[in-house]
């Protein structure tokens, strides 16, 4: 009797203990997985970039076709930013499509906000004529700015 409660034991260990089929089970525990994570990602990453990068700007690059002028903590500039990360991230080569962010909340690019007067923020602003500027929230308005130039 002993012996036959061991190879029982043995049986059920060797068992797969999922009751799903393999293909669900690829779904399941590789894909989805990844597709969280990416989606996670695609969500966070316009915020993080916004506290994170752009706080250590020594100039405006003329190279760039714009600037956009935002506080991190501003609530239309944090409606605007994602537009303009993703725009970017869709033209990462090409730096004459680039949009240069400008994170003036920070103390060391204060000077930014009296060497440009902006007033208010977002403030976007073309690199080849300063008067040529805008305050923008709404996404089809920033992408007809950004695709006029």
């Amino acid at each position: 009797m002993m012996k036959q409660r061991i190879k029982d034991n043995k049986k059920e260990k060797g068992k797969n203990k999922s009751h799903l089929p393999k293909p669900l089970q690829l779904i399941m525990y590789k894909i989805l997985p990844v597709l969280v994570f990416l989606g996670i990602g695609f969500f966070f990453a316009p915020t993080i970039s916004m506290y994170v990068q752009n706080n250590d700007v020594p100039a405006v690059n003329r190279q760039s076709k714009a600037v956009m002028f935002y506080k991190a903590d501003c609530e239309k500039c944090q409606k605007a930013y994602p537009v303009v990360f993703w725009h970017n991230v869709f033209h990462a080569n090409q730096p004459k499509q680039q949009i240069q962010v400008i994170n003036v909340q920070i103390p060391e690019q204060q000077h930014f906000i009296s060497d440009y007067g902006i007033q208010e923020t977002p403030t976007f602003m073309t690199t080849n004529n300063q008067q040529d500027r805008a305050v923008l929230t709404d996404k089809n308005d920033i992408t007809k700015y950004i695709e006029r130039k």
